[in-house]
């Protein structure tokens, strides 16, 4: 037995080592956890340098487009999202989604520690991960800044972004992001795009059961998609429903009439096939490119309002679609194209590129073009009336026509019928598409000339100076090009490019581009007069070749065929309404069967027109009258004229001259749908109106003023207005003697002007002169 002395030598010795040992445990623990919060602070800073672009946690969003009549059109993204303000998403939805995700959203701070711990054990008792823990905050954190990778590393990060943006972000500002970015399935981001994919309808529509099918989708989104699994679906619902029940949000009646409630979830469409106008949106997308990034395009969340009707687009789609069917057999016509345009403006009121809407090919606007045949003829006596001094009475001998033609060979052309017909006039030689006569004119007064009205008038496509263009022997026009041409007769000689996009704004409503189309005078107003005669008579002369138009009132129009009846064409215009071209013919070139432009394309112009043109004066009269009340309105109250045009009008009355202009007896401007004044940068819906001289509005509107959103709202002369507007120009005629706005008898100049140097005042000392 041992002494006591060495027993208490020995305890003393293992309390030593103890001693040691839990020293060394307690630096190792407190190394370890200055390691960690250490480690935690330069996390914590690091990822606090990323701060500043938690502002730019808005989500990526779809790009709009909508006709003029204000359908969408097309949505157009590379993430199918539409942002929505949180008040515009129903409560149920709001507190279906925290039920089902985060039912102590609104108690935490960014990481729930007792949702972490209840997830572990129930992971520990499953013995396999049933529940994430992670906070809406912090799968918001995820989605905007971090992978899915699942790590510690990952987890620690989305802890610490999480409080960061609890720290800058209200509770309900990071719900809205929530809501606004997660997934749903089918290709749905957001709450508004899930909603419109699932159920066809705004987000704001939805009943609860459909709330809770929804909220319970971003868990699973393509196990549970009601597109993949819609009895999957639905049982996720009653797991939701039975949670907000659960947590008070709703009782049990509720509940259960929710689990009753039958769900419409309508078929999924993707990409392209959900576009209406597919042709026109493709057109749109096209001319956007030219101006805006892809990023911008696809992602930017822009408001595209475009020129596109959409009741004529259907009535042009109806018309082309069954008459090519109905002649596919018969006549062997497979294919076709249609386009509208409003001449004063240029503006595509539709536009159907193929008989097959799922088509990418836009036989309006791409590929090399269709060789136009006789419709092409009016641009030999455009350039003889304007420049030789010829007129529709003008007789040409209709007989054999001998020339040197390629490879030594004599050119011998004949007319579609193969006879001569003796002295014709030009009027009748129109009127029934007589060859002859024009490449007889054509050879006289030179085949450039008859390119250079062309030209002038808006064909862009390549022209060769051949006599065989005179009678559309060319590589190929469009019929986009053809329509904006002709639109110059209907339009008193000015011509109007055409254009599909009257606006475009950011996803809050805040103007990016006002689109204002100019006009340009390249054929005298008589040189018109004579052409519409010409034109007339095709519908309703003596054997006019477009006499099934003759039910139209005021009628105009051209037809064309090409060789071994390759191509069939009809391009008419009603004056001042609309123009619009139609084409007919085979992708491979096969020549078709007795289809003539009169005979195929004449019956779907003839369509149109008859159900276009009263939408047309509908439009317009509702315009006119709610103008004339808003002037009537303002008169009343003594509105001070502020007499000078906005900075968006732009008149299309311009002359290729800018020093001896004659001023127009109409102008154009931008005028506000809401007060039918002159519109300023702020008037969320416009349009192009043209007035007589003297007529148009005078003052801007006074419920949309120009100033910055959020300041005051006074009403401004163009000396009070800010800097930004004095940067901003607009085209005026100014009277070159008195340097006043022009009246109808000024000699005049055209100039760009700030919009605060514009005058105030029109010209009163040159009046109409007094007839002898």
């Amino acid at each position: 037995m041992s002494p006591p002395s060495v027993n208490k030598a020995s305890s003393k010795l293992r309390k030593s080592r103890i001693r040691k040992i839990v020293t060394a445990l307690q630096v190792m623990i407190l190394v370890g956890i200055s390691s960690s919060v250490g480690v935690g602070l330069a996390m914590f800073v690091n990822l606090s340098s990323i701060l500043p672009k938690v502002q730019a946690v808005e989500a990526p969003e779809a790009t709009i487009i909508y006709s003029a009549d204000g359908v969408i059109l097309a949505r157009i993204f590379r993430e199918d999202r539409t942002n929505v303000p949180l008040k515009d998403i129903p409560m149920a939805l709001r507190n279906a989604t925290i039920a089902i995700e985060d039912a102590r959203f609104y108690e935490h701070s960014g990481v729930d520690i007792r949702g972490i711990a209840r997830a572990l054990w129930q992971n520990i008792r499953g013995h396999r991960i049933l529940q994430g823990g992670s906070t809406i905050t912090q799968q918001l954190a995820r989605n905007v800044y971090l992978t899915q990778e699942k790590t510690v590393e990952r987890k620690a990060q989305e802890a610490v972004l999480a409080i960061l943006l609890e720290r800058n972000f209200t509770k309900d500002k990071i719900l809205e992001l929530y809501l606004n970015r997660v997934y749903y399935g089918s290709g749905a981001f957001g709450v508004q795009a899930a909603s419109r994919i699932y159920f066809g309808k705004d987000v704001s529509q939805l009943t609860l059961s459909e709330c809770a099918l929804l909220a319970g989708l971003p868990q699973k989104p393509s196990v549970y998609s009601p597109h993949e699994n819609l009895q999957a679906a639905l049982r996720r619902r009653d797991v939701v429903l039975n949670r907000m029940c659960e947590l008070g949000y709703i009782t049990p009646e509720e509940r259960d009439q929710a689990k009753r409630e039958r769900i419409r979830i309508v078929p999924r469409r993707r990409g392209r096939s959900t576009y209406r106008a597919p042709h026109f949106v493709d057109y749109v997308v096209r001319e956007l490119r030219k101006r805006y990034p892809d990023d911008v395009i696809f992602s930017g969340g822009l408001r595209v309002y475009t020129t596109l009707n959409f009741e004529m687009q259907k009535i042009a789609e109806k018309a082309l679609r069954e008459t090519i069917r109905a002649h596919s057999k018969e006549r062997h016509v497979t294919e076709g194209c249609f386009v509208a345009l409003e001449p004063a403006n240029g503006y595509i009121r539709a536009m159907v590129g193929s008989v097959n809407p799922n088509s990418y090919f836009n036989r309006c606007t791409q590929g090399h073009g269709r060789q136009p045949g006789s419709a092409f003829k009016v641009f030999v006596y455009t350039a003889a009336f304007e420049e030789c001094g010829m007129k529709p009475s003008d007789r040409i001998l209709d007989a054999p026509f001998v020339r040197p033609g390629a490879n030594g060979k004599l050119w011998r052309p004949k007319n579609y019928d193969g006879k001569y017909h003796g002295w014709v006039t030009i009027k009748d030689a129109i009127a029934r598409s007589i060859n002859i006569p024009a490449i007889k004119v054509a050879d006289k007064i030179g085949i450039h000339r008859v390119i250079k009205y062309a030209q002038l008038m808006g064909i862009t496509s390549e022209l060769e100076p051949y006599l065989s263009t005179a009678i559309g022997g060319v590589k190929g026009v469009h019929p986009l090009e053809m329509a904006s041409a002709y639109g110059t007769y209907a339009n008193e000689g000015i011509h109007v490019e055409p254009s599909c996009v009257i606006r475009v704004a950011n996803s809050r409503g805040e103007t990016l581009e006002d689109y204002s189309p100019e006009g340009r005078q390249v054929i005298s107003k008589r040189t018109c007069e004579m052409m519409d005669e010409c034109l007339r008579a095709v519908v309703v002369g003596r054997g006019g070749t477009g006499f099934r138009a003759k039910d139209v009132p005021e009628a105009r129009g051209k037809t064309g065929t090409t060789n071994d009846d390759r191509d069939a064409w009809f391009i008419g215009y009603v004056p001042g309404k609309l123009v619009a071209a139609c084409w007919a013919g085979n992708d491979d070139y096969s020549p078709m069967r007795r289809a003539y432009g009169g005979v195929i394309c004449v019956p779907i112009w003839r369509e149109f027109m008859l159900k276009a043109i009263p939408i047309y004066d509908r439009i317009r009269q509702e315009k006119e009258a709610k103008n004339a009340v808003t002037r009537k309105r303002h008169s009343e109250e003594n509105v001070e004229p502020a007499k000078s045009p906005d900075e968006s009008a732009e008149t299309n009355r311009h002359t290729d001259s800018d020093t001896k202009a004659v001023p127009p007896s109409t102008r154009s401007y931008r005028i506000c749908d809401d007060s039918g004044l002159l519109a300023t940068p702020n008037c969320p819906s416009t349009h192009l109106e043209t007035f007589e001289v003297g007529n148009a509005p005078t003052s801007y509107c006074t419920i949309h003023p120009a100033e910055p959103r959020g300041e005051a709202r006074t009403t401004t002369t163009p000396s009070e207005s800010s800097p930004t507007q004095e940067r901003q120009l607009t085209t005026v005629y100014v009277c070159s003697e008195t340097g006043l706005l022009a009246g109808p008898y000024c000699p005049t100049v055209k100039k760009r002007l700030p919009v605060d140097e514009v005058p105030t005042h029109i010209c009163s000392v040159h009046k109409r002169p007094e007839s002898r």
